[in-house]
């Protein structure tokens, strides 16, 4: 009976403690205006070095181009290749707290062109639709997992 009852107890601490760390990504935040931050996910990878970047500011008259849909949100920046023969763009955007941020992941990832440049594009694996807390990221990159992993270390993981 003290088997089953400590098997029991370990279960559940199992359980919270893997609920703690799922959550980590939602609960947490990353400070800083979004030039600052998208500079960060860049300092993280060889991007930075790339030549001819250049940051967007979104509104909700072209957010669409950049995110393939309509979301609300309350601040946004794209930053793409200047040079449209370069498939690239990072995408950060912070929803209003409260707001289904799985749902809005979704709706950017269902209806976002990775294709929108003139005859370039990105295969379906390099696009990354990803969130730390209220902050969403699209990244449409042939780098886009060295993005991924750099804005993923922005909560310390």
């Amino acid at each position: 009976m003290k088997t089953i009852r400590f098997a029991l107890l370990l279960a559940l601490a199992a359980l919270l403690t893997l609920g703690a760390v799922g959550c980590k990504k939602q609960s947490a935040s990353v400070e800083g205006s979004l030039e600052e931050i998208m500079q960060r996910i860049y300092d993280g990878t060889n991007v930075a070095e790339w030549p001819q970047l250049g940051n967007i500011p979104l509104d909700q008259e072209n957010a669409a181009y950049y995110l393939g849909t309509e979301v609300a949100f309350t601040e946004g920046l794209a930053s793409e290749a200047l040079i449209s023969a370069i498939p690239h763009s990072v995408c950060l955007i912070r929803v209003p707290e409260g707001t289904d941020v799985a749902g809005v992941k979704t709706a950017i990832r269902e209806n976002v062109d990775p294709n929108k440049w003139i005859c370039v594009g990105v295969s379906e694996n390099d696009v990354v639709v990803d969130n730390i807390g209220n902050l969403v990221i699209l990244i449409m990159s042939d780098e886009s997992e060295a993005l991924h992993d750099s804005f993923l270390a922005l909560a310390g993981k």
